[in-house]
């Protein structure tokens, strides 16, 4: 089976989920204890998670074009979701530029860490997305609101490019909706946040998916 584009984001994106926590972890214990070696670890670790953040945000932002959204609640879920992570990875970006010249300080220490706690939040709207509306799903049904829209395979001609073009019109999309949103023109759909008063559970999405399996049957036995 061929990997396809839109399967790149969930594959890179475990690197700054473990690199920019570490990295924080490292600034705490060099500014508790005036360890240098940790400070120099802790530099070490930012730019590495912050460099494999951009790119995982790049690989996000194309798939959010390359997967079905059209049910209100996952599309707008996913724009959280990039809006979240798009505000973290610049929150890192400024992190690693003001270490790459000074020390870990007490408050940027702090701030590091609060980013990575507010990451956790993002990557569970992350898991909603796929496990409970089916969003990237590659088997989904064709008539329901959530799955893919089948992007070039990874490792074909036409994948740098596709990855370059749809995470363009994925900052597009961010912006614009975000647009929307602060104007009061689009109101967020109550259950995008994951929680509380509008949020369900698993939608009709995975539910078609098991009656779709349901109807093909059982496998024809073998003589």
């Amino acid at each position: 089976m061929k990997m396809l584009l839109h399967e790149l984001h969930p594959s890179v994106v475990h690197a700054p989920l473990a690199l920019l926590p570490t990295a924080a972890v490292a600034d705490l214990i060099a500014v508790t204890s005036g360890d240098r070696a940790w400070a120099k670890v802790g530099r070490r670790l930012w730019v590495a998670g912050t460099v494999s953040a951009l790119f995982s945000g790049l690989a996000g932002l194309a798939a959010s074009q390359e997967v079905k959204l059209e049910e209100p609640r996952a599309r707008d879920m996913v724009f959280l979701h990039g809006l979240g992570n798009a505000c973290i990875t610049l929150g890192a970006v400024g992190v690693t530029l003001w270490r790459l010249s000074r020390p870990p300080s007490v408050g940027q220490t702090v701030l590091g860490l609060l980013a990575n706690v507010a990451a956790l939040y993002t990557a569970s709207l992350g898991g909603k997305m796929v496990y409970e509306l089916g969003v990237g799903i590659n088997p989904m049904p064709t008539d329901t609101a959530s799955g893919t829209l089948k992007g070039p395979p990874l490792l074909s001609r036409e994948a740098p490019r596709a990855l370059l073009r749809d995470g363009l019109q994925g900052v597009r999309w961010l912006f614009g909706r975000a647009r929307s949103l602060f104007s009061g023109t689009h109101p967020l759909d109550p259950g995008a946040k994951g929680f509380g008063q509008g949020y369900e559970g698993p939608t009709v999405g995975l539910a078609a998916l098991n009656r779709d399996t349901a109807a093909s049957g059982p496998e024809a036995p073998r003589g």
